[in-house]
């Protein structure tokens, strides 16, 4: 057993001896100073103790008592209390002599508000902004308070949570959640009575983390969430197989991507923890974490708004959300508590055929129909955003609104609209299509109208809630199916409480649909009261999915089978290969890529013919003979037998130099249009540079079959050294390095990385983190020990690695029969046990081994892309980002990092320029001794690389 496992056992044997015995007195999370407690219900007050302690509970002139029990938890529950703008103390206390008194405690309503990052999202980066300034700059305290839990994952519910400043006073309510705030706000208006948001929210996230296990398993429809929660249950019989399952296929990865890190082919994944213990936003675990240690507080009822992360669950979302709603109405013992959501907001193009959340939206509307016993839904397709390709919508002010109406008509007896028409259904007349809605929803009927655009919201009356009547305009965005099972533009008009659908392209209608795109921008179907009417998409009766479209469903399977299909026809050839490259004159040319196992390729260079065949890793290869340099375009074309081609063409032959190092490298071009004063260099139009654009420049494992991890303005090319537009030209270094050498009619080829960095998000990439695994695997050196350690954890098959699985699994163990026991002894789950299952072990989790200075990082971004490949030579130009840490380390890697450059790059030799920081600019630096190798020493950090180019090339051969 290891020390880790020994640890958790011996403290989970302690644990309740130990809480027994040192607990003090505490209130539970949602009890702090500035708080709100709920009027006209029973309000529970909830805390720790010792077992047997005496608790008292006194405000508002009740005086009540409780007895903790056996695991230290004890509750009381206040009598109803009145709504009341006072600031008064609550004062907890015990027979120990210990008390707790907080202040400013004020009566009235309080809700929970949920979601993801839409619901965090806060009011002073929205269109609340204006009503959180105005709130928060009144002369007297408008009583509108927040509390936001902390977010903690959690396997099992815990009792315990924390929050960043408790309740916070109306005078914070810029950082308040916005759409929260609007509600709030609104309630406020008409109540006169102190309101309480308890956010428990976070972004990111799916709905089933939020939702209780018990609703999860209950619901016949989420059987497979149900079973990652079971896998990762020690006290299930499922979740221990599931257990000695992991162990036994943990061994086998091992062993099989042992021996495929050795080969240098791509690892299979590691097999992860049974269920939700590999998880952080599995299903019930925020619930477990962050809702569940605030349950029972008083409240009136929920608001949520959620989806992004569910956009592609099609009709299972309205059986999460029944989950979600079950689950909490079960935890806070309110069968009939009050849940109003907003339905998933506009995001992507306004094009009619683009589905995109409008399915999400159908499944909510189908869980609202089935569901509607104080339930509610907003409506937000007409918000007409200015950025609807953001995801984060910026009018959280209007849907606030509406949420708020849904409580005022619903839980306050208010006699006001509340939403817009909702669809019931369609007949078929004819050539028509006639659309219901709810009676009860129209308040006054069926209008077109517009709420205007939300770009203009700054002027005045131009953005409005409600939408205001436009009666000169036509009905926007209905469409019609015909028997052809295709959509087709339609006419629709407003006929008393119907609306009435044609279309010259559908003479037999079988189906109609509103706004239900992914943008239905300027959506205009209202009712008189200027609420907007919900999206539907139905057909021969029914609500349809674009998953019920099987020939969508199969597009859209084969779009990414490149990333699940292993058998999927790959053709790919090292990255350096593209349109304009140089190759490398008077040196054997590697050319190399993947293909599927099997697949002949067939590699034709200048006329010149090779083939290969793709081996168990998908890895290909073929050499062509030393060419001469010339400034002739050739051409390189690569076909498969399974019928892929590439071509590259406009290639040259000539110098190859592969510069690495510092970001100026890659950062400043030999032209800036924007400096006024700078001229126009002379173009050299046999120079030319393949320079990295990515963010990114470090990785944990090498990127043999990719450079970038996106496309577009990310996406490196072959640029010349002529200067005729913005994004044309060559970098600094390139540029005066290739003019120095002034090699006439031998072109010169630059592949430019770079990487480290300073500021908030700094990151160190020193010589051993441009070193390749070969390079540095062997190394004896004890000071490189612990950074070598963490690199030694990515490949299965090393001492380190095998012994850290070892560990991991017997910590596992360790864990599992804790759970066990504690299940055995009617034990407390939420105290004494982890949070989590312990993780596998991953590199740059160390106290000790930053991750920026794990060795290959940068190699596996910047190098291992492109090699093998034929060079000129390897330059190498630091900044102070690139020495690591201790700079008494710095020669040694330097010279580990020169070594390497052979084989890295294919060849028996490699001539190798570097520049020095001299040892006045770095105090204690070391010098390098590299043979063969040439340098230049620099005496201050370069604000521009012009004259250490002029000089480095001057060293070459």
């Amino acid at each position: 057993m290891t020390n880790n496992a020994v640890s958790l056992a011996l403290f989970l044997s302690m644990a309740t001896a130990v809480a027994a015995a040192d607990q003090k007195l505490e209130l539970a999370a949602p009890f702090t100073d500035n708080m709100i407690l709920q009027r006209q219900m029973d309000v529970p007050v909830w805390g720790f103790d010792a077992p047997g302690a005496e608790v008292t509970v006194e405000f508002a002139g009740q005086k009540k008592t409780a007895v903790a029990d056996k695991h230290g938890d004890w509750m009381v529950k206040l009598s109803p209390l009145a709504a009341s703008h006072e600031e008064r103390s609550f004062k907890v206390t015990n027979n120990r002599g210990e008390s707790i008194a907080l202040k400013g405690v004020l009566v009235g309503e309080v809700w929970f508000s949920s979601g993801q990052s839409n619901m965090v999202w806060v009011a002073g980066k929205s269109m609340c902004s204006g009503i959180a300034r105005e709130i928060a700059g009144a002369k007297e305290d408008i009583p509108i308070r927040e509390i936001s839990i902390n977010t903690v994952s959690a396997l099992y519910p815990q009792k315990r949570a924390t929050s960043d400043g408790g309740w916070k006073k109306s005078k914070g309510a810029s950082g308040f959640s916005a759409l929260s705030l609007s509600f709030a706000h609104e309630l406020y208006k008409e109540l006169k009575v102190p309101i309480g948001i308890l956010l428990s929210a976070h972004s990111n996230t799916r709905i089933e983390a939020f939702t209780q296990r018990r609703a999860i398993e209950a619901h016949p429809k989420l059987t497979g969430d149900a079973d990652l929660m079971r896998e990762a249950e020690p006290l299930t019989e499922q979740g221990r197989r599931a257990f000695q399952k992991y162990y036994k296929d943990l061994r086998a990865w091992q062993k099989e991507a042992g021996d495929i890190a050795v080969a240098g082919g791509r690892m299979p994944k590691r097999p992860p923890l049974p269920g939700i213990a590999g998880m952080w936003r599995g299903p019930s675990q925020f619930f477990n974490g962050k809702i569940a240690p605030v349950v029972p507080y008083a409240v009136r009822g929920a608001i949520w708004c959620q989806g992004t992360s569910n956009g592609s669950d099609g009709r299972t979302y309205a059986a999460r959300l029944e989950a979600l709603v079950n689950g909490w109405r079960d935890a806070w013992g309110m069968p009939d508590m009050p849940f109003y959501f907003t339905q998933q907001q506009c995001y992507g193009a306004p094009d009619p055929n683009s589905v995109g959340f409008a399915d999400l939206r159908q499944a909510q509307y189908m869980f609202f129909m089935k569901n509607r016993k104080n339930v509610g839904m907003v409506v937000q397709t007409d918000l007409n955003s200015a950025r609807p390709g953001g995801i984060h919508y910026f009018n959280k002010l209007h849907p606030g609104m509406r949420l708020a109406r849904w409580a005022l008509a619903k839980d306050y007896g208010k006699k006001i609209a509340y939403t817009g028409p909702i669809y019931t259904g369609y007949t078929v007349q004819g050539g028509k299509v006639v659309v219901s809605f709810e009676k009860d929803s129209l308040f006054g009927g069926l209008m077109v109208g517009s709420k205007g655009m939300a770009k203009d919201y700054r002027e005045p009356g131009r953005y409005v809630e409600p939408a205001r009547p436009t009666p000169g305009e036509k009905l926007s965005h209905f469409r019609l199916c015909g028997e052809d099972k295709k959509w087709h533009a339609a006419e629709a008009v407003i006929v008393g409480n119907t609306v009435v659908v044609t279309s010259q392209s559908v003479p037999k209608p079988i189906g109609v649909q509103y706004a239900y795109s992914a943008v239905p921008e300027k959506s205009n179907l209202y009712n008189q009261a200027g609420l907007p009417a919900t999206a539907f998409a139905a057909v021969d009766g029914k609500l349809i999915f674009e998953e019920d479209d099987l020939a969508k469903a199969a597009a859209l399977k084969a779009r990414y089978a490149r990333y699940t299909d292993p058998d999927y026809p790959i053709l790919q050839v090292v990255e350096y290969f593209r349109d304009g490259a140089i190759i490398q004159r008077g040196k054997t040319i590697p050319v190399w890529g993947h293909a599927n196992k099997g697949v002949k390729v067939t590699v034709t260079l200048a006329g010149v013919t090779k083939t290969a065949v793709a081996n168990d890793l998908q890895q290909w290869s073929v050499s062509f003979s030393a060419m001469k340099a010339s400034i002739e375009p050739i051409t390189l074309t690569v076909k498969s037998s399974h019928g892929h081609s590439r071509t590259v063409k406009n290639v040259l032959v000539g110098d190859v130099w592969y510069l690495t190092g510092a970001t100026l490298l890659t950062g400043e071009m030999a032209y800036n249009p924007r400096d006024k004063n700078a001229k126009i260099p002379a173009a050299m139009p046999l120079v030319r540079e393949f320079r990295r654009k990515t963010k990114a420049s470090s990785f944990p494992t090498p990127r043999k079959r990719r450079f970038e991890t996106g496309g577009g303005r990310y996406r490196s090319s072959w640029m010349i050294a002529e200067f005729s537009a913005p994004d044309k030209g060559v970098t600094m270094f390139a540029y005066h390095f290739a003019r120095t050498l002034n090699r006439q009619g031998i072109p010169q080829g630059f592949i430019t990385m770079s990487s480290g960095r300073g500021g908030r998000a700094g990151q160190m990439a020193s010589p051993l983190s441009w070193t390749s695994f070969h390079g540095v695997k062997d190394i004896k050196e004890r000071r490189f020990k612990a950074r070598l350690d963490e690199l030694f954890l990515q490949f299965p098959n090393s001492d380190v690695a095998r012994k850290a699985a070892d560990e991991h699994v017997e910590d596992v163990k360790a864990y599992v029969e804790a759970v066990i026991d504690a299940g055995k002894r009617g034990a407390d789950m939420s105290k004494g046990l982890p949070l989590r299952v312990p993780a596998y072990p991953q590199p740059g989790q160390s106290e000790t081994v930053k991750s920026d200075m794990i060795p290959t990082y940068a190699y596996n971004w910047c190098v291992s892309p492109m090699t093998p490949m034929a060079v000129a030579g390897v330059i190498w130009v630091p900044s102070e980002h690139n020495l690591g840490y201790t700079p008494a380390n710095y020669a040694a890697e330097l010279g580990i990092y020169a070594k390497s450059i052979p084989n890295t790059y294919g060849q028996e030799e490699v001539q190798f320029i570097f520049a020095q920081p001299a040892s006045s600019l770095v105090e204690g630096i070391t010098t390098p001794e590299i043979p063969g190798a040439k340098s230049i020493t620099f005496d201050q950090w370069p604000k521009s690389l012009r004259e250490i180019a002029i000089e480095m090339a001057k060293l070459t051969e």
